[in-house]
């Protein structure tokens, strides 16, 4: 399964190929890559988008991401769906006036309704102020509570800080544990500790501890004049290991001479959230910079190792490429070369506090639409580095 938007020609008349509205897309396909089916979701009235769609226990689906209504805010959007694509609900979560919310991750819980992570947030003149939004469904799609948490405020001055939840897994315990960002925002520039954030929750969605992983100031010269700037990492993924701990994948500063790129970042903690070690994982280009790559996900590899996909660039060729990096149960990759010493980072407690969203709910009556996608052939290298 894939799903994500269309715009134009994928969308069919569901969202007229002019119309330039985007409709949530869903594609289905055979173990060998053959297509079985597309459908098309017109599920807000000014456009959606699918940001995850996970199997479910009943051999459906259920995606999440967001919509658009007709004042142009955005509210976050679940969608249950049976295994030929057809709705068999949808909630809205929000928007609340300009205030909006989006869906990034959905997991199905033991009991069969559904736990899904996000942010809502608040638009401001820089951009906006976001905060990590956690709501709980059952099996019907009704909602059993929100909750959400936020950056206080330092020395009872407002806070410029914000939280960004980017994925979510049921842990041993009945709970969930979120990964995300956070900037704590403590000075009056905006700036301050940040660094990626891992949050455990018990199964009632009560915060359990919260942690956040954190470097040092570092300083250097970009050639105008000395900058400094607040080390950290970036989580795009959270597994939970055998061991009770947690595994991150994402981005890390690396501090360079002259700049403090961000490159592929693993990390382990321990069951509280304890790092006990963390790696990198880049390649250079011809020039000797780092070539620009992430970890967008990771998944459990059979022998307890890890594995991590993202982006890389081919600098050569100036083009994207997929980048897939497999490890073992410590994060190394044999004698690699491209694995390298973390920038040093501190567990910290980011400080977050709870809050009531109190996001409105809507229940949405939307249908599928037959996409008309085609496929064709393509030729994929694959270059293997070490």
């Amino acid at each position: 399964m894939v799903a994500g938007g269309t715009v134009g020609c994928g969308s069919g008349s569901t969202c007229p190929p002019n119309s330039g509205l985007q409709c949530a897309l869903v594609e289905k396909f055979e173990p060998a890559g053959k297509l079985m089916w597309a459908d098309v979701y017109n599920a807000g009235p000014l456009g959606s988008a699918i940001n995850q769609i996970r199997q479910t226990a009943d051999g459906g689906y259920v995606a999440v991401g967001s919509t658009v209504d007709a004042q142009q805010n955005v509210g976050a959007m679940i969608l249950k769906l049976d295994g030929d694509g057809n709705v068999q609900w949808q909630d809205d979560v929000g928007p609340a006036g300009a205030d909006g919310a989006y869906f990034n991750a959905v997991e199905q819980t033991a009991g069969g309704g559904y736990v899904a992570t996000g942010d809502d947030y608040t638009p401001t003149a820089g951009g906006a102020q976001t905060q990590v939004l956690l709501a709980s469904f059952d099996a019907n799609g009704g909602v059993r509570w929100q909750r959400g948490m936020a950056t206080t405020s330092v020395n009872g001055a407002p806070n410029s800080g914000s939280t960004d939840a980017s994925s979510i897994v049921s842990t041993s315990d009945g709970g969930f544990a979120i990964a995300g960002i956070w900037n704590s925002g403590s000075l009056s520039s905006g700036g301050g500790p940040r660094g990626a954030l891992l949050l455990k929750f018990d199964a009632g969605g009560n915060l359990q501890w919260q942690q956040a992983y954190s470097g040092s100031v570092y300083c250097f010269d970009n050639g105008i004049s000395e900058t400094c700037t607040n080390i950290g990492a970036v989580a795009y993924s959270v597994l939970q290991t055998s061991d009770g701990g947690y595994v991150l994948a994402g981005d890390g500063d690396l501090e360079l001479l002259d700049e403090t790129p961000l490159v592929p970042w693993q990390a382990k903690t321990d069951s509280s959230g304890n790092l006990s070690w963390q790696h990198f994982y880049y390649q250079a280009a011809s020039t000797g910079r780092p070539l620009s790559e992430y970890f967008a996900t990771s998944a459990v590899e059979p022998a307890n190792g890890f594995v991590n996909a993202g982006l890389t660039e081919n600098y050569t060729a100036q083009r994207d490429e997929v980048y897939v990096a497999s490890t073992d149960s410590s994060g190394l990759v044999g004698s690699c070369s491209d694995v390298q010493s973390a920038t040093p980072l501190e567990t910290v407690n980011p400080g977050l506090i709870a809050v009531a969203p109190a996001l409105p709910v809507q229940v949405v009556g939307t249908s599928a639409a037959s996409s008309p996608v085609t496929t064709f052939a393509t030729t994929i290298s694959t270059q293997k580095d070490c």
